[in-house]
């Protein structure tokens, strides 16, 4: 039984880059979010599986992305071996390095590179285009239909990702600093525990409902950081994943869920597929 508040009692779900300050100690941290001690070594074995099995789909490097790649392999190796030196570091010289890198943590690895845009007005606007990925575990997209292009058209079936983020997600990418670490949380429902989601394969009819054990909790863990020598910027996500049912017993947290999916707007409720979940977090009260 969780007594802990449920991460959508405390992170809410309005549409907001809500990052705050990260230490380098614990930039990539070692345990589960959930306690689950066997969520780390279940995950790497996932990564090898899909690297080898799935590789098109899970790792993807434009030419221009080299340099990078080899400055976050080796700031990953340094941060291990100062933070975690008991974790062997067994990195293949012939791998690409970012995917050399992944292989080493449970982290997604993205790099996103600075491109000019030119649209016409008197300054010139920095779109960040996504250059290089290591995704294994992605949530609802896939990674070859976003190489190459800016957070704007990555993040576009986002709903009012445009008008309320876009500005200034671009704006604090350019004005990001080196050395500084930033990181937010999100989370989201899935039907099933698969880390590999890059589409929504299962959506029952909402009115059948599921078992209480079948809808998941998906949080993310994202770090950002700028690299010193390419000025590419770093995008690091840990995934973490729980039943619902964890926080039956857990005083209004289920009732909290519901009203939180109720409070989306349509256009996010679609998104999100709130309708799914409804009956059978209904039913969950019901059981009680």
């Amino acid at each position: 039984m969780t007594q802990k508040p449920a991460p959508w009692q405390k992170l809410g779900l309005n549409l907001k880059l809500g990052l705050r300050a990260c230490d380098e100690a614990n930039w990539l941290p070692f345990d589960d979010l959930f306690d689950d001690a066997a969520a780390r070594p279940r995950q790497l074995l996932t990564k090898t599986e899909l690297l080898y099995d799935r590789h098109e789909d899970v790792f993807s490097a434009l030419p221009n992305s080299t340099a990078a790649s080899a400055e976050v392999l080796e700031m990953i190796t340094t941060h291990l071996a100062a933070h975690y030196p008991d974790i062997p570091l067994d990195v293949d010289p012939s791998l690409h390095p970012l995917e050399a890198a992944a292989r080493l943590i449970p982290e997604d690895l993205l790099i996103l590179a600075p491109r000019q845009r030119n649209d016409g007005n008197a300054a010139t606007q920095t779109d960040w285009c996504l250059v290089a990925g290591a995704l294994c575990f992605p949530a609802h997209w896939v990674l070859r239909k976003k190489m190459g292009k800016p957070l704007a058209a990555i993040h576009e079936p986002v709903p009012h990702y445009t008008e309320v983020l876009r500005d200034h997600v671009d704006r604090f990418f350019t004005s990001m600093k080196i050395g500084t670490i930033s990181m937010r949380m999100n989370w989201s429902l899935q039907t099933d525990d698969a880390l590999y989601a890059p589409v929504r394969l299962h959506q029952p009819d909402p009115m059948l409902g599921m078992t209480c054990d079948q809808i998941h909790l998906r949080v993310e863990r994202q770090t950002l950081r700028k690299l010193p020598q390419t000025g590419n910027v770093l995008f690091t996500i840990r995934t973490y994943l729980s039943p619902v049912s964890a926080w039956q017993d857990s005083e209004g947290a289920i009732e909290d869920l519901l009203f939180v999916l109720g409070d989306m707007s349509p256009e996010m409720r679609h998104y999100k597929g709130a309708a799914i979940y409804e009956v059978s977090l209904r039913n969950m009260l019901r059981n009680e």
